[in-house]
């Protein structure tokens, strides 16, 4: 019984809501995009990553929660952090791009706290089965800016899969993903110096696949993400069976 209440309580901590610093209602727990900014673009149909952006809402985004489900996806992605996450943009092409921003000031507490913002971060990319360059590919973004000048840049694309990506689904080529956590560090900033944290999801170039975004704990409070990889998922389902295996030998 001890150990199941200590399980419990262990469960209820991590499934509390984090207090992400920084930004507000960076994990979404709102259940809304309360305190977020979105830009809609158009792909150019072409193999650069060229986005026109000031296109309207393409409808493609959500806060969702444990029972979302998404087309074309045989994988349950389920939020990182807290109840809610936000997903951008679907996996069915059509050159959309959405782009999903804040900006705020840097505090003296962030900078006391060590000044870096993180995102807990997810993309579900088709690979196109055509063999598009690599220009052309569906991708994910993150920008940082600070005041007027970006400062940082990532990107992905399911060019970039490798152990680390997990095939979850197929529409027009498979459908790679992986959940991560990106941090940036703004040590050398002062606090009220304004920063802009931009995360985009873009179709590919020649119009016919898609990805998705799902964006959880944003902000310059570090939370782990509580929902294990979909490798960690069978690992661990393995390791149980073995267990159990075990332990009906032992009997017998």
């Amino acid at each position: 019984m001890k150990r199941l209440s200590l399980l419990l309580a262990g469960t209820m901590l991590l499934s509390a809501s984090p207090a992400l610093a920084l930004f507000e209602n960076g994990g979404f727990e709102t259940g809304d995009f309360t305190g977020w900014s979105f830009d809609y673009g158009y792909r150019a149909g072409d193999d650069t990553k060229t986005i026109s952006w000031g296109y309207g809402n393409n409808g493609l985004s959500a806060v969702i929660d444990s029972t979302a489900t998404m087309p074309g996806q045989t994988l349950d992605i389920d939020p990182y952090n807290g109840n809610y996450m936000a997903r951008i943009n679907d996996i069915l092409g059509n050159w959309h791009a959405t782009k999903i921003w804040q900006e705020d000031t840097i505090s003296q507490q962030d900078v006391d706290d060590g000044a870096k913002v993180y995102v807990n971060w997810g993309a579900a990319l088709i690979e196109p089965s055509n063999d598009h360059p690599e220009g052309a590919q569906p991708y994910f973004g993150i920008n940082v800016w600070v005041g007027s000048v970006l400062q940082n840049t990532f990107e992905a694309d399911a060019l970039d899969h490798d152990a680390t990506w997990t095939h979850a689904g197929d529409n027009g080529g498979p459908l790679w993903y992986k959940q991560a956590t990106w941090s940036y560090d703004l040590s050398s900033y002062n606090a009220g110096d304004p920063v802009r944290v931009e995360m985009l999801v873009s179709d590919c170039g020649w119009g016919g696949h898609g990805g998705y975004a799902f964006l959880d704990g944003i902000g310059t409070t570090y939370q782990p993400p509580t929902v294990p990889a979909p490798g960690a998922i069978v690992l661990g389902a393995l390791g149980m069976s073995l267990v159990g295996w075990l332990r009906r030998r032992r009997v017998v």
